[in-house]
């Protein structure tokens, strides 16, 4: 199905910083778009969430996500809603989530103003299977919307038209790939910049050395010897005057 710039934004940012965030951990696997079944010997019984994650599952490349084989539903699933689909994704879309048994299911509304809240996040009652319960958020005087999710630990923020994910333990946002990419390019830029500081010093530091030699011959003395002693980088000697 076709699909919007900020859909695809929000989906592939939901996938990236996900990924990254349980990039070390071999049992958990992170999907978009895949497809889960949930029935064996009957391909109609299937949904494809544009992200889930499912703990305790090897972390590897698959087709499908067949519930049977992998011994147990994803924790998490997250539609990424729109106009024609909301109403659908809001009934018999989660119904199928609720039945199966999916502990957290959470729609993200694309449609600024025609959907309020635009973040909704659901949870099975009494952790089984049988229906869900929204989850109480919270929302900022200027629209954002905060859904806690116990299955992953973290909080799913959505700022304006940027849904952000926010790790309470460690009081920050995760990065998604656009962030990553900008962290590395102000990292490799304070890099840059020190090394540069450091050969103007190296630079400063034989211009010194080579005017004190300078001196020296004009005044008789021998010349320093570039040698590092006790007394720090560029300490002199002299054999006497």
């Amino acid at each position: 199905m076709e699909c919007s710039t900020w859909h695809s934004n929000t989906r592939f940012g939901q996938f990236g910083m996900l990924r990254a965030h349980y990039a070390d951990d071999p049992n958990t696997l992170v999907a978009s778009n895949l497809a889960l079944y949930f029935t064996a010997g009957n391909p109609a019984d299937m949904v494809a969430p544009d992200i889930f994650v499912s703990r305790g599952v090897p972390n590897h490349n698959r087709d499908s996500y067949n519930v049977w084989e992998e011994g147990k539903v994803p924790d998490f699933a997250l539609v990424v809603s729109r106009e024609r689909s909301y109403r659908y994704d809001l009934g018999p879309n989660m119904e199928v989530y609720a039945r199966i048994g999916v502990p957290e299911y959470c729609v993200c509304d694309s449609m600024d103003g025609l959907h309020f809240p635009r973040l909704q996040m659901f949870r099975l009652a009494g952790g089984e299977a049988g229906g869900y319960e929204r989850v109480k958020g919270t929302e900022d005087k200027d629209g954002s919307l905060a859904v806690p999710s116990d299955s992953l630990g973290l909080e799913l923020r959505l700022e304006h038209d940027l849904l952000r994910l926010w790790d309470p333990a460690a009081q920050e946002y995760l990065l998604d790939y656009i962030g990553e990419c900008a962290a590395w390019r102000n990292e490799r830029a304070m890099r840059i910049e020190a090394e540069q500081r450091v050969a103007r010093l190296e630079l400063e530091l034989e211009t010194l050395y080579e005017r004190l030699r300078r001196h020296r011959q004009r005044t008789g003395r021998k010349g320093p010897s570039k040698r590092v002693s006790s007394g720090g980088i560029g300490s002199t000697s002299s054999s006497g005057r």
